[in-house]
Parts: structure tokens; C-alpha cells; sequence
């Protein structure tokens, strides 16, 4: 075979001084994001959430404060019960339509952690499929998709804050029975204990399966024992099984459920669609990254490098096609349980300008740019394309939870929403790296990876 003349005794297969490199970078992008968040927080009150003017308990403080004196008992004495009036039909308001109407510092949280819990739900999912098809091209590329992987340990001690809050995020969590017949038959479903005993079975299950292959793979590093690469491979059935259900229930739990009123049966698939396309998006970054500083310039090569743009091109259509079957649909069937999702996105000039911007930021620009295969085999406008990318799918996932605050009638965007991500980058570049750097970046002694190496798009 053409790649059997591939000499790859010089090629550097070990992070290295890299891991220093992004550990550092990742310590400045933490330490700025937590102090920023901080101050962000002390500048706002430091009351651990904004009410974006409407924080009803607040509210009735000040103007007891402001109105106690012995002059104004009697006016205060009606006003109060005017206010406690409005404020329990603003109450019910809020039951009867699912949404929670103060800002928390939990919900750009929130946007972080999907974005990179997708990230690395995408690592894994490729590490699955290339065992499961026995893919050849990708053996190159494995050992970076399991490095990545391992980061579901950390995701999962991300994932206690909003355990620990959910009725900060959820309005379900803080919903009391009876006030609304369509959240009273999802109790069953949607409550806390479920809640929390369901993301420990998701991350039992991509835990498990992410440590397994990567056990495996580097025990064939030493070994060469094909029969590594067989036993891989009879566990995908399972793997994928348990991987397609977890994901898609995930999605669910939580994106979906921060409406208790809206259903959607495509919305894991459309969370999905997020998942493995900002995954191959962040594979791009890092082969190209690790090329310029002299790593795997042998067994990945631009070949390699079309594949994984023909990757982010192929789930820019599938994103959009699952978009758009969901809106058609609902816009067709026109019943207010569905529509109302929508229309909180459409009301307000802010929020359906970002809906536009998504589809054509989301879909039309990057379908034409990445349409050519001359940009994805060139780094630079491959890199290009994928950084335009993990940007747009932050935007998606912002576009998913902010709109519910005030049922979409404010644009809530603050600097904390930012300085959030900024330290959660920071966390997800430290702690890669030092799993990236655990193992060789390549699967040295695959059975496959010399039909890697001699990997050639038709």
C-alpha cells in the first residue's frame, strides 16, 4: 500500500511542550473569565442573580424601604395589596407558561456547558462510529476524538452547579402541582430526583464507553494485538445505542425542558446535529494547530483535513434540514403549545433579527463558503471556516435558552455571558490538553492506519 512507504519514524506523535503551551493559555483565558465573572457579579449587587427588572421580593423591599414611614401606612397598606395582586397574576403568568422571569448567572452557565458537553458528545460519537463502520481514513484522527473525550469527568463535576440550582434554570423544579394540567402530567418526568438520576445514567454511560476506548486503543499502542481493534468493534452496537438515546435525552433535559409546555420529538436530533458539528469543527482547530508546531505532519495530511471539512459541510445541511423540518411542521400544524416557542423568538425585533442571522450565519454562509473542496483542503481557510463555526454554534445555543427569560420580551445579553465562557474555555483548554498529553496523538499500531496514511479522496 501507498501509505506502508510512509516513513513515520521521525514523525512527533507526543504533545509535548504543547501541553505547557495550552495549559498556559487556558490559565490566562480562567483566571480573566473568573475575575471578570466576579466583578461582573460585584458590579451588579453580587446578589447572585439579576431580576432584569423584575424581581418581585427585591421589588417589594425597596419600596417598603422607600415608602415606611408612619405618613404613608395607609397608602403603602393599598399599594402593597395592589402590588402582591398584580405580582400573583404575574406569578401565575409565569406557571401557565413555563418560563422563569429572573436572570441568572446559571443560565449563561448554562450556554457554556452545552457548548462544550457538545464538543466532547462529538468526540465521542466519532471514536463510535469509525469503530462501528471500521472506517480507515479516520485512524489518524482517533486518538485526538479519544483524547477529547475524556473530558466528559470534568463535564460531569460542570454539571453540579445546575444540579445543585435547578430552580434557578427550570421552572419546573420550583412548579407547584396543580396550577397548570399540561406540566402536572410531565411530573412524572420532570422533577428533580428524575432529573439528577438521569445525568448520572448519561454520564455512566459516556464515561464509561469514552474511558473503554481509549483503554483499548492505547493498549494497542503496546501491544499491536489486532483483536483490541474486534473487541472495539463489537461494542459499538450497544455504545451506539446507549450513546443515540443519552444524547437525545440530554437534549431534552437540558435545553427543551426550559419551556415545561413546549415538546419537540426531533429536538435531540437537532441537539445532536450541534454536537458533532462543532466537534468536527474543533478537530480542524487542532490538527491544525498541532501542524504548525511540527506534530502528526505525516499521518495527517490534506486529504484528511477535506474529510473532516466534508464533515462540518455535511452537518451545516443536516443542522439546518432538522431546523427547518421542526419549524415547518409547527408552523403548519399552528397549536399554541408548539407555536408559543416560537413566537417568543419572533415578537421582538432583537430576537427574530438573531433568528435570521442564524440562518443564513448558520446555514447559507458556511454551505457556500465550504461548498469548494480547494477550502477544505487549505488550513487556512479551513481554519477559517471552522472558527465561524464554533461561533455561530454558540450563538445557536444562546438562541435556545436566553429567550426565555420574560418569554423573550427583553434582549438580556450582559458582558457576564462572555466572561463565563471565557473562563470555561479556559478550563476545557487546560484540562484537554492534559489528556491529549497523557497518550500519542496517534494510534500507532492501528491495523488500519495504513490505510489511513494511504487515504486518498476520490
Amino acid at each position: 500500500m501507498a501509505g506502508s512507504r510512509i516513513d513515520l519514524s521521525n514523525e512527533n506523535m507526543e504533545l509535548g511542550s504543547l501541553s505547557r503551551n495550552a495549559t498556559s493559555v487556558g490559565m490566562i483565558l480562567l483566571v480573566v473569565g473568573l475575575v471578570a465573572t466576579l466583578a461582573m457579579g460585584a458590579l451588579t449587587g453580587g446578589a447572585g442573580h439579576d431580576s432584569l427588572g423584575h424581581d418581585g421580593g427585591a421589588h417589594g423591599e425597596d419600596h417598603g424601604a422607600d415608602h415606611g414611614s408612619a405618613a404613608h401606612d395607609d397608602h403603602v397598606d393599598d399599594h402593597a395589596g395592589e402590588h402582591d395582586s398584580a405580582h400573583a397574576g404575574h406569578d401565575d403568568h409565569h406557571h401557565a407558561h413555563g418560563y422563569i422571569s429572573e436572570r441568572s448567572w446559571l443560565h449563561p452557565y448554562l450556554i457554556s456547558y452545552c457548548y462544550f458537553l457538545a464538543i466532547t458528545i462529538g468526540a465521542l460519537f466519532f471514536v463510535i462510529i469509525h469503530h462501528l463502520v471500521r472506517a480507515g481514513w479516520s485512524s489518524s484522527l482517533r486518538r485526538i476524538a479519544e483524547g477529547v473525550s475524556q473530558n466528559f469527568i470534568v463535564m460531569a463535576v460542570l454539571t453540579i452547579p445546575i444540579l445543585l440550582n435547578l430552580g434557578e434554570v427550570y421552572q419546573w423544579a420550583v412548579y407547584d402541582v396543580g396550577h397548570d394540567p399540561l406540566i402536572d402530567v410531565k411530573q412524572a418526568y420532570l422533577n428533580e430526583g428524575a432529573f439528577i438520576t438521569r445525568f448520572v445514567a448519561y454520564f455512566a454511560v459516556w464515561i464509561g464507553f469514552s474511558v473503554f476506548f481509549h483503554r483499548m486503543s492505547v493498549k494497542q499502542d503496546e501491544t499491536g494485538d489486532p483483536a483490541i481493534s474486534r473487541k472495539m468493534g463489537l461494542a459499538t452496537p450497544v455504545a451506539v445505542l446507549l450513546f443515540a438515546l443519552s444524547v437525545s435525552f440530554a437534549g431534552f433535559d437540558l435545553l427543551m425542558s426550559l419551556d415545561a409546555h413546549w415538546f419537540s420529538t426531533i429536538f435531540g436530533v437537532y441537539f445532536f446535529a450541534g454536537c458533532v458539528l462543532s466537534w468536527h469543527a474543533f478537530l480542524a482547530l487542532t490538527v491544525i494547530w498541532l501542524q504548525k508546531h511540527g506534530r502528526l505532519v505525516r499521518s495527517i495530511n490534506s486529504e484528511h483535513l477535506q474529510d473532516v471539512g466534508k464533515m462540518v459541510f455535511a452537518f451545516t445541511i443536516f443542522w439546518a434540514y432538522v431546523a427547518f423540518s421542526q419549524y415547518m411542521l409547527y408552523w403548519y400544524g399552528n397549536i399554541p403549545e408548539e407555536t408559543g416557542w416560537y413566537l417568543r423568538r419572533q415578537t421582538t425585533f432583537t430576537w427574530g433579527a438573531w433568528g435570521f442571522f442564524l440562518v443564513f450565519g448558520h446555514f447559507a454562509v458556511p454551505f457556500l463558503f465550504l461548498l469548494s473542496k480547494h477550502v477544505k483542503r487549505r488550513k487556512t481557510t479551513l481554519a477559517v471556516g471552522a472558527i465561524w463555526m464554533l461561533l455561530v454554534h454558540w450563538c445557536d445555543l444562546y438562541y435556545l435558552v436566553m429567550p426565555q427569560l420574560m418569554s423573550g420580551s427583553e434582549f438580556p445579553f450582559q458582558m457576564i455571558d462572555v466572561t463565563i465562557f471565557l473562563a470555561m474555555t479556559g478550563l476545557y483548554l487546560i484540562t484537554t490538553a492534559w489528556f491529549l498529553g497523557r497518550a500519542p496523538l496517534l494510534a500507532k499500531r492501528d491495523p488500519k492506519l495504513p490505510e489511513a496514511l494511504a487515504f486518498h479522496n476520490a
